[in-house]
């Protein structure tokens, strides 16, 4: 794959953030591609140039701040910490999530496949092995794997729903527990 130039890349976080500024005051719905042009002082035409429609845009965004450090050296020993900072990067900007994720709820969806195939496979393995459960066949593994990664992601969305009450330091601590209880289904079977 292509790596981007520094010059692409400032100008997507430029888009952007111009995207999340407008979106503190307006609707999504009722945001325009010209709209985030001219708050990012750029031509409608470099917008399509980077991206196909708004859409496309806040996919972008998403992806780049809730789950390129979550995924970038995701292991079991690490994941609470990273879920943790998922969280608190959710929180800080709430109101933005809390819109996002209602317009595109999809995007945690579109990108769980990815996350549980690169990094949950080996974590799920990982908690197998260490209490002691009998090696699974890859489709059995990858069941699993969705199922974590699904729920996970509805996890995530439930607690946006519910209006981010929780802190993200209880949200991991219920992640944790689940997990926990896994494990013990995995000792007990």
């Amino acid at each position: 794959m292509e790596q981007e130039s520094a010059c692409a890349v400032r100008t997507k976080r430029k888009m952007a953030a111009a995207l999340k500024e407008l979106m503190q005051t307006t609707a999504f719905e009722k945001i325009t591609v010209a709209d985030i042009a001219e708050l990012s002082n750029i031509h409608r035409q470099t917008f399509y140039y980077h991206f196909q429609d708004r859409y496309d845009l806040l996919d972008w965004l998403l992806y780049h701040e809730l789950l390129v450090d979550f995924l970038d050296g995701l292991t079991f020993e690490n994941m609470y910490d990273k879920f943790t900072k998922m969280f608190a990067t959710m929180l800080a900007d709430k109101k933005f999530y809390q819109s996002a994720l209602t317009i595109n709820a999809s995007e945690l969806t579109k990108y769980v496949d990815r996350v549980a195939r690169e990094k949950f496979t080996d974590i799920i393995k990982n908690i197998a092995e260490t209490v002691g459960v009998e090696k699974k066949s890859e489709a059995s593994i990858a069941v699993t794997v969705d199922f974590f990664g699904y729920g996970i992601t509805g996890i995530v969305l439930s607690w946006t729903a519910r209006g981010m009450k929780d802190t993200p330091e209880e949200m991991t601590e219920y992640l944790r527990d689940l997990v926990t209880a896994c494990r013990q289904l995995f000792r007990n079977k």
